[in-house]
């Protein structure tokens, strides 16, 4: 069983929210600023995602009730809610399969600093509760293939991945963590309840809440076995020099985000392990989301719910480069190769670019092309399903987003992508739509 197939109650973790805030960033511009981070995270470097719990409080930049800046001036508390909606159609899925999903989650985040306050050295605990829920009888996370092994039906024949974090799941623990700032902000590390997609293979549209919505332009590009959010582990950040910096995770492969005490049992007596390495280059500490180069290794053990097929272990290397072109202008090449029986894809490579500011600070768009080649013992297992006579495993994908700041409380992204060749379906092609919106509370 595995964690596409079988382990539908607990979502793919590319959602997915980044909460490694290891070393602060300072603005690239104004439009950059908005969508990444806020001018308050001056003075380190930050390893963490855009999406982390940290970066999410700053990114909110509307002024706040007289008790909320009391709690974050005088205790040092700053909290958030949200609301997140994903609607898809498709115009071509399979035979007798589903054209549209949708559904919904509600997050509640926050961020309490306790120790180091007047040295810069932080430490604190990072928290996130979500609860996701469908309105459909398909939800997007299962539109793709995974409605075969949940009972909700056949979808679009797609070997990937299409908003995986709106899924029906209910209730989860995404984040519970400790973060530590060592070394005046140069080194870091979190220990708790992690999601990995906060510390690995970042970029600056990683973000399935705010940026791109396909699995494909998100954390691993499809070619990292990742475990669940909200899982037992411990991540450090060390910034080498000034441009140089190495992050190594180890994590609970077997832990649930919807049973989080579970972990203690499954990490300390099964110890099936996610661990990782990144080593990497930035321009500068203040510009580690965007101009930035990486090569993430990583390895997920044998005999946990994340196997595709046969129960193995999966491991694999991803590379990213990033660069702004312009002040708003970010172009992107990324990918990955990995071998064993947890990553959807073999062979993985996207290029793309991100606008910043474009029409208003806060507005982005995003658009890129990805070529994959699905992992192909798990790609034979699909075909027999929906009796595909292609053989072929390639796939070619693009998503076209643009996310609109409708004043301080809404967000909304329209959406569009086209599939060709989609690896488990008798159809050439498929269209597909969408529309994503936010409620900051």
């Amino acid at each position: 069983m595995n964690k596409y197939t079988a382990s539908l109650q607990q979502p793919f973790p590319i959602q997915i929210n980044r909460h490694f805030s290891l070393l602060k960033v300072s603005t690239l511009g104004v439009s950059i600023a908005v969508a990444l981070f806020s001018s308050s995270l001056l003075a380190s470097a930050n390893f963490g995602s855009p999406d982390t719990v940290d970066n999410t409080l700053a990114e909110n930049t509307r002024q706040k009730k007289s008790w909320r800046e009391n709690l974050a001036e005088q205790h040092n508390l700053t909290f958030g809610l949200d609301y997140q909606m994903l609607g898809l159609s498709a115009s071509d899925p399979v035979s007798g399969g589903e054209d549209k999903a949708s559904s919904g989650v509600a997050r509640f985040y926050g961020s309490w600093n306790l120790v180091g306050l007047e040295t810069g050295n932080t430490g604190g605990v990072v928290w996130k509760v979500e609860h996701r829920h469908g309105y459909s009888d398909m939800t997007p996370k299962e539109l793709a293939f995974q409605g075969n092994f949940t009972g909700a039906g056949n979808g679009i024949g797609y070997g990937g991945m299409i908003g995986p974090a709106y899924s029906d799941q209910g209730t989860r623990l995404t984040n519970l963590y400790w973060k530590q700032k060592l070394n005046n902000g140069n080194t870091s590390f979190m220990v708790g309840y992690l999601d990995t997609t906060d510390y690995v293979d970042v970029y600056a549209l990683a973000s399935p809440w705010n940026g791109f919505t396909n699995l494909a332009f998100s954390t691993g590009a499809g070619a990292i076995g990742l475990p669940d959010d909200g899982i037992l582990g411990f991540a450090v950040g060390h910034m080498i020099t000034d441009n140089v910096y190495t992050i190594a995770g180890v994590a609970d492969g077997k832990g649930k985000s919807d049973e989080p005490l579970e972990g203690f049992d499954t990490l300390f007596n099964d110890h099936r392990l996610f661990t990782t390495l990144e080593l990497g280059w930035t321009a500068s500490k203040e510009q580690i989301y965007t101009d930035n180069i990486h090569l993430t290794f990583w390895h997920l053990d044998s005999g946990t719910q994340h196997s595709l097929v046969d129960g193995g272990s999966g491991q694999g290397v991803n590379f990213s480069a990033s660069f702004m072109a312009t002040s708003q202008i970010m172009p992107f090449i990324r990918g990955g190769f990995s071998e064993g029986d947890v990553a959807l894809y073999d062979k993985s490579v996207t290029a793309g670019l991100g606008y910043f500011g474009l029409g208003n600070a806060k507005n982005n768009l995003g658009f890129a092309f990805n070529w994959s080649e699905v992992n192909n013992d798990f790609s034979n297992v699909m075909k027999s399903i929906n009796s595909v006579a292609d053989s072929s495993d390639s796939q070619l994908t693009s998503e076209l987003y643009y996310k609109m700041a409708l004043g301080e409380f809404v967000e909304l992204t329209p959406n569009l992508q086209y599939i060709k060749d989609p690896a488990f379906s008798n159809e050439d092609s498929t269209w597909v739509a969408g529309i994503r919106a936010r409620i900051i509370i």
